[in-house]
């Protein structure tokens, strides 16, 4: 089988020749700088040790992610002030922030997101347009499309998820707020973005043949999702439907969702706007693939598998896969990987034994 058809037969529930192999959804770049000292090639980075480790993976033509609600145009990057200590910069997604020279915060202080209001949000509208020449077919993702088809990878469209495309817009916190004081701003926020999404899907459907569609949706943490129930039926679930059901009209199969954190609450809200695919399933945060297998047998997962293991010995790292992946592949729907990316605690030996130990049960 191709890669493709392994991982369409995932998705099916039907069972493939092997597993598809798709072990991480990546490595921070800090466990690339370690590995580089234990062994591993100087050339491999975080994008091509996918190559390197021979990872089957789907491949996402961005209209938007976890950096970017899907501008386009995106903002040109700005510094908008500049001291001796920090500068204050305003990025691609229309965020400003405040970088510190001495690299004493690893992660910029973020100050302002691009909306405050309806008129913010009238003004940057244009933005989001989903007709605008060079968004939905670009001789980049004629490149990307070309990738998958000579490697046989599995192709489809990614998206900022709508929980995601807010918090872009208008931060975390101003979101929480929102909420309650400006429905009509988030309501209006949620009909542009699904109509950028159905229309751009609509477009990548007919040129580039996509096949599934994910979604960015980091709205959970350790202890639940950032949201009620109630809140995402109001605000997320008849957007989620449009763009769901306009896409299986054109005959796509599968949605997937990454989301982060305690996901256990929104795993059946997911489902009944179409989605049937998630991942990462955090260990960290009470994720048990386990049970959520027996409570969403119809439910394709990927991840599960708890990453800090892998910091572990190899017995620990033996034990994790053996108890979850047979069982989990026996049933189907499963494609075995960890919870997120390789943290740096893991040495590369350990990677290396955790990959073996996986083709071991094909």
């Amino acid at each position: 089988m191709t890669p493709k058809e392994r991982f369409d037969a995932a998705m099916r529930f039907e069972k493939p020749d092997r597993p598809f192999f798709f072990p991480t959804i990546g490595f921070w770049r800090e466990t690339i700088q370690r590995w580089h000292g234990e062994g591993l090639p100087k050339y491999v980075n975080e994008i091509t040790g996918y190559l390197y480790f021979n990872f089957e993976y789907p491949v996402p033509l961005p209209n938007g992610s976890h950096e970017q609600p899907g501008f386009f145009p995106p903002f040109r990057r700005k510094v908008l002030e500049e001291k001796d200590e920090y500068r204050i910069v305003r990025d691609w997604s229309g965020k400003t922030f405040k970088e510190f020279k001495d690299k004493s915060s690893s992660i910029p202080l973020f100050l302002e997101s691009p909306v405050k209001n309806m008129d913010d949000f009238r003004n940057l509208k244009w933005r989001l347009r989903p007709e605008v020449p060079g968004r939905a077919v670009n001789p980049a993702f004629d490149a990307v499309r070309a990738w998958s088809k000579i490697s046989r990878l599995p192709f489809g469209a990614m998206y900022s998820g709508l929980f995601g495309f807010h918090r872009h817009l208008l931060g975390d916190e101003e979101l929480m707020v929102a909420y309650f004081d400006a429905p009509d701003l988030v309501h209006a926020m949620s009909r542009a973005w699904a109509r950028l999404v159905r229309e751009t899907t609509r477009r990548q459907r007919k040129h580039y043949g996509v096949s599934f569609l994910s979604f960015w949706e980091d709205m959970c943490y350790v202890n639940g999702p950032l949201v009620s129930p109630r809140i995402f039926r109001e605000f997320m679930t008849p957007y989620y439907k449009q763009v769901i059901d306009d896409a299986k009209d054109q005959g796509i199969e599968f949605f997937g969702v990454d989301t982060d954190g305690d996901c256990t609450l929104l795993i059946p809200l997911f489902k009944e706007v179409g989605v049937n695919w998630m991942w990462p399933f955090e260990v960290q945060s009470g994720m048990d693939v386990l049970k959520v297998r027996e409570n969403h047998p119809d439910l394709v997962i990927m991840g599960g598998l708890d990453k800090m293991v892998l910091a572990e010995s190899r017995e620990a790292i033996e034990a994790e896969v053996m108890r979850k992946v047979p069982p989990l592949l026996e049933k189907g729907g499963y494609i075995p990987a960890i919870d997120h990316n390789v943290p740096p605690e893991v040495p590369l030996e350990n990677f290396k034994f955790f990959l073996k130990l996986l083709k071991s049960l094909w």
